[in-house]
């Protein structure tokens, strides 16, 4: 068989990519918790290879969220410095790219951030610089980043469904009337929801630094963001992050973040059959799928030179990170619906208008039909399989995060984090962190501890 018919056999069977098969590994890295070995498995030179240019910004993603589930957060912020690099040079396709896109689907074309990746990206160096200890001048840029995303993600989706628009012609003209171009469509008109813990860890930052006037704004948000989506944030008690905005520099030195569980990722759904004009139209659309966090609370333990271990109060649940994500990917399906049907219906219309063009030349109107009906067949098959829906995502997000300010003398501590399930059953510990508390004025002084666990 030649290597093309062994190509479309695949295609058409679904045979799994090297790709495919290596995010499924680092899926189930994530999900036992073995963070080391995934940072083996993405730093291997075969595994640099399969991600490819196509999906470095994707590689970076992951590397950057393994290497904070690992404590290296210096890797965590130079990873992700290169890529937002890229993100914000990479949000326009090339000419060539554009052409491949519509020629075929969104999966052969390089991966681009959707927004809430995007806003995660300065969250995670943000956690890394507060670990770090550079507050000024390190967290501070990335909490000025982050508040400025949600504008400009704004603006970026106006401009992809304009360029839809235009670039789909009276394809996009005809679905709409048809009923179909806006069967996805919200009213949210490109705004998406920024990250509590962000808008927390920001408002702390601010804190720390004086900028009060910073840190009531990134408290503001922090609440509107919550009380905008309750269906978001059920389990979140905004009581407890309502005077964040107000907090004294002196309240706290010792910030806890524990971030637990695995954040959602991508799975095919069916769409269709379903009838515009005179074309059985079907394709893939990605759907998002929760794993969520086995963790619904989370305490601090410190213990200190003389061995005691004491209590040092709850861990606040401040966001549900997959459904944050799963909200603000919702918000962006209707692009991709758009994209991928109007591309369907271009592609359709064509093998339609191939198929009559060779049956007129036939005489027997058996044959026509025959023709007609044969290349519909094939037409359709191959579109069904050239459809594919695009299921990259960022595997390394995790599912809940817990936030917690304490306060402790000078002195040298160590703390961890105790996680609680349903009716506050233990199920674990985080590793011990050694802290250190200098003499002096606190208020100045913040030591961040930052926490993963895939439970």
């Amino acid at each position: 068989m030649c290597l093309w018919a062994i190509g479309a056999a695949c295609l058409l069977a679904g045979c799994a990519s090297p790709f495919d098969n290596l995010q499924s590994q680092l899926r189930s890295e994530h999900e036992a918790g073995q963070f080391v070995a995934a940072a083996k498995t993405l730093d291997e030179p075969a595994s640099k290879e399969t991600f490819g240019d196509r999906n470095q910004l994707l590689w970076m993603l992951d590397r950057g969220g393994v290497g904070l589930a690992i404590n290296d957060m210096p890797t965590t912020i130079r990873v992700l410095e290169d890529a937002e690099q890229r993100i914000d040079a990479q949000w326009a396709l090339r000419p060539s790219e554009q052409a491949a896109q519509w020629l075929l689907n969104d999966t052969v074309v390089p991966y681009v951030a959707p927004p809430y990746e995007d806003i995660y990206v300065n969250v995670f160096k943000l956690m890394a610089q507060l670990e770090l200890g550079r507050v000024d001048g390190g967290a501070t840029v990335e909490a000025r980043r982050m508040a400025n995303k949600s504008n400009l993600l704004r603006d970026r989706y106006l401009r992809e469904e304009q360029a839809l628009k235009e670039r789909a012609g009276q394809g996009y003209a005809a679905a709409e009337r048809a009923g179909v171009a806006t069967r996805y469509a919200t009213p949210t008109g490109g705004e998406f929801i920024e990250s509590p813990l962000g808008t927390y860890l920001a408002a702390i930052t601010f804190m720390k630094t004086g900028d009060r006037e910073f840190q009531r704004v990134a408290g503001k948000r922090l609440l509107q963001a919550m009380e905008a989506q309750p269906k978001l944030f059920p389990d979140v008690n905004r009581n407890a992050f309502a005077n964040v905005g107000d907090l004294d520099p002196s309240a706290g030195n010792v910030l806890m973040v524990a971030l637990t569980g695995c954040g959602p990722y991508l799975e095919a759904e069916r769409v269709g059959p379903m009838a515009i004009f005179s074309l059985p139209v079907y394709f893939e659309l990605p759907r998002m799928k929760q794993r969520g966090s086995r963790v619904v609370a989370a305490r601090i333990e410190v213990q200190d030179q003389s061995g005691t271990v004491r209590d040092g109060g709850p861990l606040e649940l401040v966001e549900n990170i997959g459904s944050v994500a799963e909200e603000n990917f919702r918000r962006e399906l209707p692009l991709i619906y758009q994209r991928t049907m109007v591309r369907y219906l271009v592609k359709a219309g064509a093998t339609v208008g191939a198929s009559e063009v060779v049956a007129q030349t036939q005489q027997d109107n058996n044959t026509q039909w025959l023709i007609r009906s044969l290349g519909g067949l094939i037409g359709l098959a191959v579109l069904g399989a050239t459809e594919r829906a695009d299921l990259r995502y960022w595997e390394f997000l995790p599912a809940k995060a817990f936030v917690g300010l304490t306060k402790l003398p000078p002195g040298a501590f160590r703390v961890r984090t105790v996680y609680l399930g349903v009716g506050n059953v233990p199920l674990g510990t985080s590793t011990w962190r050694e802290v250190s508390i200098p003499p002096g004025p606190a208020a100045g002084q913040l030591a961040t501890v930052v926490q993963t666990t895939a439970q």
